[in-house]
């Protein structure tokens, strides 16, 4: 899949009750990004730090890499969304970075997915999905 440029920013998380959470991706880790049910973007976490900006609402972030994001001028509101990703309609929408090679999360995740090749063949479906939107901005 081609990367166009690399761009980073601050992956917020809303509060600091949440740092288990937001130190737990590693470097080098792939997260799917949802806003209102549609796939935004795909970043890698470029380091372990967690950074922080006060104690106020999204206060702590993490540095990520964007490897796909829609074009600019894109309408977000037409954005494929999250059940084109996953397979199905219902994916957490609670701001939390979830492990999908996890047995014991996204038990939705590992019904549809395990009987069609596990996390393998999800990230070869995600893969081919963004081959295809970025085919089609060429």
């Amino acid at each position: 899949m081609p990367i166009p440029e690399a761009k980073l920013f601050k992956l917020n998380w809303r509060d600091h009750s949440s740092k288990d959470n937001a130190t737990r991706p590693r470097k080098g880790d792939l997260m799917l990004l949802l806003q209102k049910a549609k796939v935004t973007h795909l970043v890698e976490f470029i380091d372990d730090e967690l950074y922080g900006e006060g104690s106020g609402e999204w206060g702590i972030y993490r540095v990520v890499k964007v490897l796909w994001m829609p074009p600019e001028d894109s309408d977000w509101d037409k954005l494929r969304h999250q059940q084109e990703f996953f397979g199905f309609d219902y994916v957490v929408g609670d701001g939390a970075a979830h492990d999908l090679s996890a047995e014991n999360q996204m038990q939705q995740f590992h019904q549809y997915w395990d009987a069609k090749g596990g996390l393998a063949a999800f990230q070869n479906h995600v893969d081919n999905l963004i081959s295809e939107m970025l085919s089609t901005t060429e």
